[in-house]
């Protein structure tokens, strides 16, 4: 009764309990596997002639911290078609391994809640090397389980990953977001068109199925959505197009607290409230920035085109919007500030995409929340060096 006891709950599914040993803080589980025959690997032909014994020693996950290992007593069969002998496999253990598949998920587990690879080490009685190699392994099996065709809206976007100060040049990557199941789909390596459409997302199927693209206001990844993506709609990200006015309004700051001899130091407020949407400061903090404005005439015109554009997205219907959008862009033209006027030409050229957000009121702000989290996740790991891993782990971490 107890060795069926310990070989159901313990041991692997095919293994026969023989008997137990236990040093320190190891225990030794002798067992062998049971079968009236085995399939030879070669030319699949049924085998029963057993040709001699070995003892395979393999380690297994540790119950109650105390660590296990199998004995196995694995019998070699003779194939009579082959004339060559062969050891019968275990499930649970793949060819080749001296660990079971338990042990490597429990690794992957110990990985994900210990904060060091030491610990990982010490948790696990693994070297560091196993410690990898079970880890990215593991992860790759746990990411088939979420591979799916493209979904209805995807967002695009991208962040620094790797930095050589004596090659001075910074690789990028590109990571799309699934905004249907609310989960990072891909991490492609680049940024240019080439590196997008010559990798591995070409192999995911239903482009098709794609209706909606969200992305910054990027030529690069404009182009790639319109080849890529033919049936999707693009949808410029609200956030990108209102901070577009941010550097005019400071660089016009700067100059009049310098001309005035204002106190320009971090603690003067003035550049953060300049920037703020109006309709959420208190009647005070308006007044103070009117004062302020009154210095400058430029920089009033440019502070009420950035209130402009806030209110154009509190608009709601596309034909509304499109109507005042029509109203701002000609009153850009009037403008006599040379910068104003290379905002309204890069306003032009997105003018579908910023319009098209009045269709479906969808933002960015969940990629740029998954890219958030990618940048933590490379500071926790110190920066990484292999792409592969990278995206294993940022796949595994944003599923």
């Amino acid at each position: 009764m107890l060795n069926e006891s310990v070989t159901r709950s313990i041991l692997l599914p095919e293994l026969k309990f023989i008997k137990e040993i236990i040093v320190k803080d190891k225990r030794y589980f002798y067992c062998e596997k049971q079968s009236k025959f085995e399939v030879c690997p070669k030319c699949a032909s049924k085998c029963s002639t057993i040709y001699d014994h070995v003892f395979v020693t393999i380690r297994d996950a540790p119950i109650r911290q105390r660590h296990v290992i199998l004995k196995i007593k694995k019998r070699r069969f003779l194939c009579k078609t082959c004339k060559k002998p062969f050891r019968e496999p275990v499930q649970g253990v793949f060819k080749g391994f001296r660990t079971t598949q338990r042990l490597r998920s429990h690794i992957r587990w110990a990985a994900e809640n210990y904060s060091d690879l030491k610990r990982v080490s010490k948790y696990t009685n693994a070297s560091s090397w196993l410690v990898y190699k079970s880890f990215y392994q593991q992860v790759e099996l746990v990411l088939r389980e979420y591979k799916s065709p493209w979904p209805k809206t995807i967002g695009i976007d991208e962040h620094s990953f790797l930095r050589s100060a004596k090659k001075h040049k910074t690789d990028f990557v590109t990571v799309f977001i699934d905004y249907t199941n609310k989960r990072m789909k891909e991490v492609v390596l680049g940024k240019a068109i080439g590196d997008l459409t010559q990798s591995h997302i070409k192999d995911i199927p239903g482009r098709e199925n794609v209706k909606n693209v969200i992305l910054d206001l990027s030529p690069t990844f404009r182009s790639f959505a319109q080849d890529f993506f033919p049936e999707a709609r693009l949808i410029a990200d609200k956030f990108h197009v209102i901070k577009l006015i941010h550097p005019i309004i400071h660089k016009y700051r700067k100059e009049l607290i310098e001309k005035e001899g204002f106190n320009g130091g971090f603690r003067n407020p003035i550049g953060r409230l300049l920037i703020c949407n109006r309709s959420k400061l208190q009647w005070k903090t308006k007044n103070t920035i009117d004062r302020f404005l009154e210095f400058s005439s430029d920089l009033k015109e440019i502070y009420w085109f950035k209130e402009r554009i806030y209110r154009f997205y509190r608009i709601k219907g596309l034909k509304k919007a499109r109507k005042i959008w029509i109203e701002i862009l000609d009153s850009m033209a009037d403008s006599k500030i040379p910068e104003i006027q290379s905002l309204r030409r890069t306003l032009r050229l997105w003018a579908n995409e910023i319009l098209n957000y009045f269709s479906t009121n969808l933002t960015n702000g969940r990629t740029e929340g998954y890219n958030r989290k990618a940048k933590l996740i490379q500071r926790c790991a110190y920066g990484f060096r292999s792409f592969k891993n990278y995206r294993l782990k940022l796949l595994y971490s944003c599923r």
